[in-house]
Protein backbone atom coordinates (compact mmCIF):
# COMPACT_ATOMS: atom_id res chain seq x y z
CA UNK A 1 0.00 0.00 0.00
CA UNK A 2 1.24 3.32 -0.67
CA UNK A 3 1.31 6.33 1.27
CA UNK A 4 -1.57 8.70 1.13
CA UNK A 5 -2.03 12.43 2.70
CA UNK A 6 -4.55 14.01 3.84
CA UNK A 7 -4.95 17.45 1.97
CA UNK A 8 -7.46 18.57 4.32
CA UNK A 9 -5.32 17.56 8.13
CA UNK A 10 -2.22 16.79 6.47
CA UNK A 11 -1.70 13.32 8.23
CA UNK A 12 -0.05 10.36 6.54
CA UNK A 13 -2.10 7.51 5.60
CA UNK A 14 -0.27 4.40 5.73
CA UNK A 15 -0.80 0.45 6.13
CA UNK A 16 -0.80 0.88 9.51
CA UNK A 17 -3.04 4.08 9.75
CA UNK A 18 -5.60 2.89 7.53
CA UNK A 19 -8.25 1.63 9.76
CA UNK A 20 -8.31 4.09 12.75
CA UNK A 21 -11.56 5.41 14.07
CA UNK A 22 -13.18 2.90 11.61
CA UNK A 23 -16.24 3.23 13.84
CA UNK A 24 -16.98 6.85 12.99
CA UNK A 25 -17.23 5.84 9.26
CA UNK A 26 -20.57 4.39 7.32
CA UNK A 27 -18.29 2.96 4.91
CA UNK A 28 -15.04 1.57 6.13
CA UNK A 29 -11.56 2.06 4.52
CA UNK A 30 -10.33 -1.91 3.55
CA UNK A 31 -6.19 -1.91 3.11
CA UNK A 32 -6.54 -1.65 -0.68
CA UNK A 33 -9.05 0.61 -0.73
CA UNK A 34 -9.17 4.09 0.84
CA UNK A 35 -12.51 6.04 0.59
CA UNK A 36 -11.91 8.39 4.08
CA UNK A 37 -9.07 10.12 5.79
CA UNK A 38 -8.82 8.08 9.03
CA UNK A 39 -7.98 11.18 10.99
CA UNK A 40 -10.64 13.66 10.10
CA UNK A 41 -12.80 11.71 8.09
CA UNK A 42 -12.69 13.63 4.41
CA UNK A 43 -13.73 11.60 1.43
CA UNK A 44 -10.71 10.38 -1.27
CA UNK A 45 -10.83 13.21 -3.08
CA UNK A 46 -8.67 14.87 -0.70
CA UNK A 47 -6.66 12.60 -0.56
CA UNK A 48 -3.21 12.44 -2.49
CA UNK A 49 0.18 10.58 -2.91
CA UNK A 50 1.78 14.04 -4.37
CA UNK A 51 0.26 17.41 -3.35
CA UNK A 52 0.87 19.07 -0.29
CA UNK A 53 -1.92 19.98 2.58
CA UNK A 54 -4.25 23.26 1.84
CA UNK A 55 -3.13 26.59 3.41
CA UNK A 56 -4.90 29.79 3.30
CA UNK A 57 -2.94 31.93 1.11
CA UNK A 58 -4.22 34.95 1.57
CA UNK A 59 -5.32 36.89 4.71
CA UNK A 60 -8.16 36.47 6.25
CA UNK A 61 -10.83 38.95 7.08
CA UNK A 62 -11.60 39.66 10.86
CA UNK A 63 -15.31 37.79 9.96
CA UNK A 64 -13.38 35.02 8.36
CA UNK A 65 -11.21 34.78 11.70
CA UNK A 66 -13.94 34.53 14.00
CA UNK A 67 -16.03 31.79 12.18
CA UNK A 68 -12.91 29.85 12.11
CA UNK A 69 -12.49 30.19 15.95
CA UNK A 70 -15.98 29.22 16.17
CA UNK A 71 -15.66 26.42 14.33
CA UNK A 72 -12.92 25.29 16.55
CA UNK A 73 -14.57 25.65 19.98
CA UNK A 74 -17.46 23.91 18.31
CA UNK A 75 -15.23 20.73 17.01
CA UNK A 76 -13.74 20.74 20.49
CA UNK A 77 -17.14 21.29 22.49
CA UNK A 78 -17.87 17.91 20.31
CA UNK A 79 -15.24 15.72 20.75
CA UNK A 80 -15.30 16.50 24.71
CA UNK A 81 -18.69 15.73 24.57
CA UNK A 82 -17.71 12.27 22.71
CA UNK A 83 -14.63 11.60 24.94
CA UNK A 84 -16.78 11.53 27.63
CA UNK A 85 -19.75 9.87 26.15
CA UNK A 86 -17.23 6.52 26.04
CA UNK A 87 -16.79 6.64 29.09
CA UNK A 88 -20.64 6.85 29.99
CA UNK A 89 -22.05 4.18 27.21
CA UNK A 90 -22.57 0.86 28.40
CA UNK A 91 -22.16 -0.94 24.98
CA UNK A 92 -18.87 -1.82 23.83
CA UNK A 93 -19.45 -0.57 20.22
CA UNK A 94 -21.01 2.35 21.22
CA UNK A 95 -18.01 3.11 23.72
CA UNK A 96 -15.14 2.59 20.63
CA UNK A 97 -17.83 4.69 17.99
CA UNK A 98 -18.07 7.41 20.61
CA UNK A 99 -14.04 6.99 21.14
CA UNK A 100 -13.56 7.23 17.01
CA UNK A 101 -15.85 10.59 16.75
CA UNK A 102 -13.87 12.25 19.60
CA UNK A 103 -10.79 11.60 17.37
CA UNK A 104 -12.27 13.03 14.23
CA UNK A 105 -13.33 16.11 15.72
CA UNK A 106 -10.78 17.09 18.12
CA UNK A 107 -8.63 16.89 14.24
CA UNK A 108 -11.64 18.82 12.74
CA UNK A 109 -10.77 21.15 15.72
CA UNK A 110 -6.82 21.00 14.71
CA UNK A 111 -7.15 21.63 10.92
CA UNK A 112 -9.50 25.01 12.00
CA UNK A 113 -6.79 25.71 14.82
CA UNK A 114 -4.03 25.87 11.82
CA UNK A 115 -6.15 27.67 8.92
CA UNK A 116 -6.86 30.46 11.40
CA UNK A 117 -3.25 30.74 13.09
CA UNK A 118 -4.43 29.87 16.46
CA UNK A 119 -1.97 29.48 19.11
CA UNK A 120 -3.42 26.70 20.93
CA UNK A 121 -6.82 24.83 21.06
CA UNK A 122 -9.53 26.26 23.40
CA UNK A 123 -10.08 25.33 27.28
CA UNK A 124 -14.27 25.20 27.25
CA UNK A 125 -16.27 24.31 30.08
CA UNK A 126 -17.40 20.57 30.51
CA UNK A 127 -20.86 19.98 31.44
CA UNK A 128 -22.08 17.40 33.66
CA UNK A 129 -23.30 14.76 31.21
CA UNK A 130 -23.37 11.65 33.61
CA UNK A 131 -27.20 13.09 35.09
CA UNK A 132 -28.93 14.13 31.74
CA UNK A 133 -27.15 11.71 29.40
CA UNK A 134 -27.57 8.26 31.12
CA UNK A 135 -28.83 5.64 28.59
CA UNK A 136 -27.12 4.92 25.29
CA UNK A 137 -30.18 5.67 23.67
CA UNK A 138 -29.73 9.37 25.32
CA UNK A 139 -26.39 9.67 24.43
CA UNK A 140 -26.65 8.64 21.14
CA UNK A 141 -29.94 11.17 20.81
CA UNK A 142 -27.16 13.84 21.59
CA UNK A 143 -24.99 13.15 19.23
CA UNK A 144 -27.20 13.41 16.36
CA UNK A 145 -28.07 16.69 17.47
CA UNK A 146 -24.74 17.98 17.46
CA UNK A 147 -23.96 16.70 13.98
CA UNK A 148 -27.33 18.45 12.58
CA UNK A 149 -25.95 21.66 14.56
CA UNK A 150 -22.44 20.70 12.83
CA UNK A 151 -24.15 20.70 9.88
CA UNK A 152 -25.83 23.54 9.97
CA UNK A 153 -22.98 25.78 11.43
CA UNK A 154 -20.95 24.73 8.23
CA UNK A 155 -23.83 25.14 5.99
CA UNK A 156 -24.46 28.76 7.14
CA UNK A 157 -20.78 29.79 7.86
CA UNK A 158 -19.65 29.09 4.83
CA UNK A 159 -21.20 32.18 3.31
CA UNK A 160 -19.41 34.58 5.86
CA UNK A 161 -15.82 33.50 4.94
CA UNK A 162 -13.69 35.29 2.65
CA UNK A 163 -11.65 31.97 1.14
CA UNK A 164 -12.63 29.94 -1.27
CA UNK A 165 -10.48 27.12 0.28
CA UNK A 166 -11.97 27.41 3.93
CA UNK A 167 -15.57 27.14 2.06
CA UNK A 168 -14.49 23.97 0.61
CA UNK A 169 -12.88 22.46 4.03
CA UNK A 170 -16.21 23.30 5.36
CA UNK A 171 -18.64 21.41 2.43
CA UNK A 172 -15.91 18.52 3.55
CA UNK A 173 -15.96 18.64 6.89
CA UNK A 174 -19.24 19.24 6.73
CA UNK A 175 -19.99 15.80 4.58
CA UNK A 176 -17.96 13.87 7.55
CA UNK A 177 -20.66 15.16 10.10
CA UNK A 178 -23.01 13.93 7.73
CA UNK A 179 -21.46 10.84 7.71
CA UNK A 180 -21.87 10.66 12.20
CA UNK A 181 -25.69 11.73 11.97
CA UNK A 182 -26.28 9.03 9.98
CA UNK A 183 -24.52 6.31 12.31
CA UNK A 184 -25.80 7.95 15.41
CA UNK A 185 -29.10 7.74 13.70
CA UNK A 186 -28.65 4.17 12.87
CA UNK A 187 -27.54 3.48 16.44
CA UNK A 188 -31.25 5.04 17.46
Amino acid sequence: MSQLKCLICGMNINSNTYDLNNYSFVEKNEKGRIINCPFCGVSKIYLDDEKEIYYVEEDLDQESLEVLDHAMKLEVFNGEFYKEASNLAENDEIKKLFKDLSNIEFMHARVHKRLGGFEQLPKLHKPDYHARLNTDKLLLEEAYKREEHAIAFYKKNSTNVCSKLIKEIFKALSDVEKQHEIIANNYI
